[in-house]
């Protein structure tokens, strides 16, 4: 689900550019391109999981070296997900 677009982006002076906006992408699981393959752009890519084991085993099973973010209100989750 695409929760904001920015596909459309047209920037001043450079309106027959390749320009991407930010754009966040919600509910995408590791079978899907946006998470399979690197987007240079200001692009969020959000998965959900079950658990913290099933986070850290998506992310070290990534050969890609995006960036990760964890929004848990657990603190341990936290704490293990930081080492």
């Amino acid at each position: 689900e695409v929760l904001l677009d920015g596909s459309r982006v047209v920037v001043q002076g450079y309106e027959e550019g390749n320009f991407v906006g930010p754009t966040i992408l919600s509910g995408v699981d590791t079978s899907m391109e946006s998470y399979r393959e690197e987007i240079f752009g200001p692009v969020l890519v959000t998965l959900e999981v079950a658990s913290l084991d099933e986070a850290l085993d998506v992310i070290n099973s990534n050969p890609n070296g995006n960036g990760t973010a964890i929004f848990t209100s657990s603190g341990y989750a936290a704490r293990e997900f930081q080492s």
